[in-house]
């Protein structure tokens, strides 16, 4: 089974796909922690996450796509975040799950998370880059007819609660 994540940062992503990466036995692949240790290594992927940018396309995508490669069964998280990335998937996502999150209920958690690219400046661009490049990506998903939108406001355990669900449904689909 392989299923992607989406959501603005500061969604729940990483915290819902280890929950849905233990339930259903899925390899967890967390986009942003491959680029955080990317950065360490890479002065220039480091000084775009500190402005808060997002890495070119075709440099996520082959980060991305060198690791997916190695995986059958995975949960992607926080990739693909524009058009592109989405269109340069090679396979077909079982399921897409959208965490749709309140802008100010994302603001509170990013800074309390104390990230070294967590600041108001950096999150509100974030947020602005989110809805220029990544909506597109949740309508490419949602025509494709493998979106599944979820509220992500409640408290965690209410969501994954409700992603539960979700899985449960969906896998009793013939």
């Amino acid at each position: 089974m392989k299923i992607i994540l989406l959501g603005p940062t500061g969604s729940g992503k990483g915290t819902q796909a280890d929950f849905i990466s233990k339930l259903l036995r899925l390899k967890h692949i967390e986009a942003g922690e491959i680029l955080r240790k990317e950065a360490k290594k890479n002065k220039l992927i480091k000084k775009i996450m500190e402005r808060g940018k997002l890495i070119p396309d075709k440099q996520v995508i082959k980060i991305i796509n060198n690791i997916i490669k190695n995986y059958n069964n995975f949960i992607l998280d926080g990739f693909p975040r524009t058009l592109k990335q989405s269109k340069s998937l090679k396979f077909i996502p079982d399921l897409v799950l959208f965490l749709e999150v309140k802008k100010e209920n994302i603001v509170k958690r990013l800074l309390l998370r104390k990230r070294f690219d967590d600041n108001k400046k950096n999150i509100e661009m974030r947020y602005k880059i989110y809805l220029k490049q990544t909506i597109p990506v949740v309508k490419y998903f949602n025509h494709k007819k493998v979106l599944i939108k979820v509220n992500g406001n409640p408290q965690i355990k209410e969501v994954s609660k409700n992603i539960k669900k979700i899985l449960i449904k969906y896998r009793q689909q013939p």
